[in-house]
């Protein structure tokens, strides 16, 4: 046999192996689940660590694809509550209906946190057919759990999926307008968090298959979770008595929320209160648009930070999310000024008083380099004579104040807003304006 006539041969002994494999092959995908029976294996891992441990009831359950099941972090994010987390990687919409007898209801949960569908629409699903499996899945699940609050993560914009983003933005629009039908649904837009100025995915919220969100991405979103609620609450308020232009704002955690009597504190001021209970600066940060540059003030009155420390939070970190949060009032509002009210040292946390005083340091010397900055200290007023809070100003739980306490605090503002403000200033900016026109005006009349 010619070397020409073996290779000949080979060729053919490899085609027929071909034809025999292929089919194989083909049997053996064809075996393979395509539907939700993909997932049955994890399926059956939940239920077999419940079997173990079994969950609570009344928790908040988290479910849907992959940036659920990759949520590592869940339980000390939302360390305040009972979570459950039943992410499974790659899920559909659909696959979340078809499971939720075994993973969702068998739970009891007082609130569900979903976000899937971005698979549906990469695996070739419609928005409406996206929307279809939602309609059904808050079905079934309200017809068992008639009370369950569903909250519902829109469909992230990441750079992986960019060329998907008209059908990932009607998927959306479809389904926040179906929440918007029943009061126990709501609809978190990320859109507005996760884009950055020129408007594509910010990438330092994603790992590096520009997919799936990193920690910086799950803090963002747990701070959307934990007080949406909470600044649709201000947010409608401010709808129904709109606070005037180049109002006050005080913002920040519980020591702002519980100051009742801010108004009578500062009745030559317009104040608006919008704090909100066990924040840390980040979420401020989150919410600046909605709770801050939205009123168009003149000043923020800003405290928080204990809770960041309290959560393990550095002074160095308290330091980077103030002035995040500055920088994005000024992005807004350039010449609004910012009055940071010291961290406060309390019986309840004196343990942490060297952070807080290295945080209330940091950001001291950093209100010295902008004019457009104050700290206003109140940590010292607060000290006995034994260099110890004074007991007398605190409520039971020795960390939030009383009257007396808000006494200090309203001292130790009201020289600094004195200096910086006028009384009785809440027309001032468009009187302001309409003065300078005026003199414009005069002057066209006089050449």
């Amino acid at each position: 046999m010619s070397v020409i006539e073996a290779r000949l041969t080979q060729r053919r002994l490899l085609a027929l192996v071909l034809c025999i494999a292929l089919p194989v092959v083909s049997l053996a995908q064809a075996g393979k689940p395509a539907g939700p029976e993909r997932f049955e294996q994890e399926i059956l891992a939940f239920e077999a660590a419940d079997k173990t441990s079994p969950p609570p009831k009344n928790a908040t359950l988290f479910v849907g694809a992959s940036n659920i099941r990759r949520w590592t972090s869940l339980a000390q994010d939302f360390r305040n509550q009972t979570v459950i987390n039943r992410g499974f990687g790659g899920s559909y919409m659909r696959d979340v209906l078809y499971y939720a007898d075994r993973i969702i209801l068998p739970y009891e949960p007082k609130e569900i946190v979903l976000q899937a569908g971005g698979n549906d629409l990469n695996g070739g699903r419609s928005p409406k057919e996206v929307l279809a499996d939602f309609q059904a899945l808050v079905g079934k699940i309200h017809a068992r759990l008639p009370r369950a609050i569903i909250t519902v993560l829109s469909i992230p914009p990441s750079e992986a999926r960019w060329s998907q983003i008209e059908n990932i933005r009607s998927a959306n629009l479809l389904i926040s307008r179906h929440v918007a039908t029943d009061p126990r649904l709501s609809f978190i837009d990320l859109f507005p968090h996760m884009l950055n100025a020129e408007g594509l995915p910010r990438t330092e919220l994603f790992i590096e298959d520009k997919l799936h969100v990193n920690a910086q991405g799950y803090a963002l979103w747990t701070s959307l979770v934990r007080w949406q609620r909470e600044i649709q609450v201000l947010a409608e308020s401010d709808r129904k008595s709109p606070p005037p232009v180049g109002c006050i704002v005080f913002v920040g955690s519980s020591s702002i929320r519980l100051w009742k009597d801010l108004a009578q504190d500062f009745p030559d001021y317009p104040a608006v209160n919008h704090g909100f209970g066990g924040s840390q600066i980040f979420d401020s940060v989150v919410f600046a648009d909605q709770i801050v540059t939205s009123l168009k003030p003149r000043m923020v009155v800003f405290y928080a930070g204990s809770n960041d420390i309290n959560s393990g939070k550095t002074a160095d970190r308290v330091l980077q999310d103030f002035r995040a949060f500055a920088e994005r009032v000024w992005a807004r509002l350039p010449d609004t000024r910012i009055a940071f009210i010291s961290i406060a040292g309390n019986p309840a946390r004196w343990q942490q008083v060297e952070e807080v005083k290295a945080a209330n340091k940091l950001v001291e010397d950093f209100a010295r380099s902008d004019s457009r900055l104050a700290f206003v200290d109140v940590f010292t007023h607060m000290l006995g004579a034994d260099g110890m809070p004074k007991p007398e100003i605190f409520v039971e739980d020795r960390l939030h104040m009383n009257r007396l306490g808000y006494d200090i605090w309203r001292e130790q503002l009201r020289p600094y807003l004195k200096q910086e403000l006028r009384p009785g200033s809440r027309e001032e900016p468009l009187m302001t304006v309409m003065g300078q026109l005026a003199v414009i005006a005069r002057d066209c009349m006089l050449r």
